[in-house]
């Protein structure tokens, strides 16, 4: 049985992520982010033992991508300079959606397109 405030925070982490798929809806952007952006980060991540400097280099490099992606593609400002812990908070509910059974912030393209209301379903 869940409590009012675990309804709270899901429907908070719920806005959260509604709100960072329109701040990524460009495709380009997304690609920047899903292909080039994160995959040099976790390289960063698993190279900093070894080469701490070229981890550090990584994930400059990495943000370039993905900066670039907001300021020239989405005409807008990242997220992560207005809120710090987004990458966390994104991760958080990539896991929680690999736990439930969806992969949705991977699996669903993050654009706006609009459902055609003359489009047949099958059922």
């Amino acid at each position: 049985m869940s409590t009012a405030t675990e309804d709270v925070a899901a429907s908070r982490l719920d806005r959260f992520v509604a709100k960072y798929r329109r701040d990524h809806s460009h495709p380009v952007n997304h690609v920047l982010h899903v292909g080039v952006g994160w995959p040099l980060v976790a390289a960063a991540v698993l190279i900093v033992p070894f080469r701490p400097l070229w981890s550090a280099a990584l994930v400059v490099l990495a943000y370039a991508f993905m900066f670039t992606g907001h300021f020239v593609f989405e005409k807008n400002t990242p997220t992560i300079l207005k809120h710090p812990q987004t990458p966390f908070v994104i991760a958080w509910a990539v896991i929680r959606g690999i736990v439930q059974g969806g992969f949705a912030l991977v699996s669903k393209p993050f654009t706006s397109r609009k459902q055609d209301p003359q489009a047949k379903t099958v059922e």
